[in-house]
């Protein structure tokens, strides 16, 4: 079976954006073989070297959308306060703005004509409707999760680490290859970017070393860490800001 009415307009929109010539669309149409959207996309792709982003632009196209690149969006807690997180996952949808009472959603499948009407009553906004790539949008759900859950591994690691130290950790003690002090400090600043955090702040108390993201003026704990890995997680930031760390009492900027 040829191609589809949907692969047609977008074999034809490729050739209207210069990345397929007429040589190469009379190959495409007059191929017999019967091929899904994904073959389709795997086709253009390896043997015509069209990229994956103006696959899914000639496809919005085809389909009167406006294709998203969803790599932009950050995932925050204000994220999903219209759509759950849940459905989102569920439906592969992303709500990616809001203007006055219209809705910006991303769909990584455009043929559910349903979902719209769903999304509509759920929020109570008009719905403008976007197309992403199905794998960019699983993609980033899933560094979402990874990013959310990421602290309880290497706050155990370090637990393990450390829980015998009597005394508390020195800036000497900590370099390049202090691994779970690394992987903090990276996990630390990974959350921080992906939820939207303009500061963050490390805090000694008495007993604990308590993390706060500052998201749009307001502080949120992030995580409490025992107080002996104050001075190695410190020290570590200040190597990753090629900072003095044996200055402790003069600001450094």
């Amino acid at each position: 079976m040829p191609l589809g009415r949907i692969q047609l307009q977008i074999v034809a929109r490729l050739v209207e954006l210069g990345r397929l010539d007429a040589d190469q669309r009379t190959a495409l149409v007059s191929r017999p073989d019967d091929l899904s959207g994904e073959a389709l996309d795997k086709l253009l792709q390896e043997e015509f070297k069209v990229s994956a982003f103006h696959c899914l632009v000639a496809k919005a196209k085809a389909l009167n959308l406006s294709a998203y690149n969803v790599a932009r969006v950050r995932l925050g807690a204000k994220t999903f306060e219209r759509i759950p997180q849940d459905f989102c996952q569920q439906n592969l949808v992303l709500p990616v703005g809001l203007v006055g009472d219209i809705l910006l959603v991303a769909f990584a499948n455009p043929f559910d004509v349903s979902l719209t009407t769903k999304i509509q009553e759920m929020t109570g906004k008009r719905v403008v409707r976007l197309l992403v790539r199905e794998k960019d949008l699983k993609e980033k759900f899933a560094k979402s999760q990874e990013v959310a859950a990421g602290f309880e591994d290497v706050v155990m690691r370090i637990g393990a680490e450390f829980a015998e130290e009597a005394t508390e950790m020195k800036d000497e003690d900590v370099s390049e290859e202090s691994g779970p002090i690394i992987q903090l400090a990276n996990r630390i600043i990974e959350d921080a970017f992906f939820s939207g955090t303009s500061d963050i702040h490390i805090e000694p108390q008495e007993k604990e070393i308590i993390v706060r993201n500052r998201i749009d003026g307001v502080c949120h704990e992030k995580l409490r860490l025992p107080k002996k890995v104050g001075p190695a997680l410190v020290a570590r930031l200040k190597i990753m800001c090629d900072l003095d760390i044996s200055e402790r009492r003069l600001p450094q900027d």
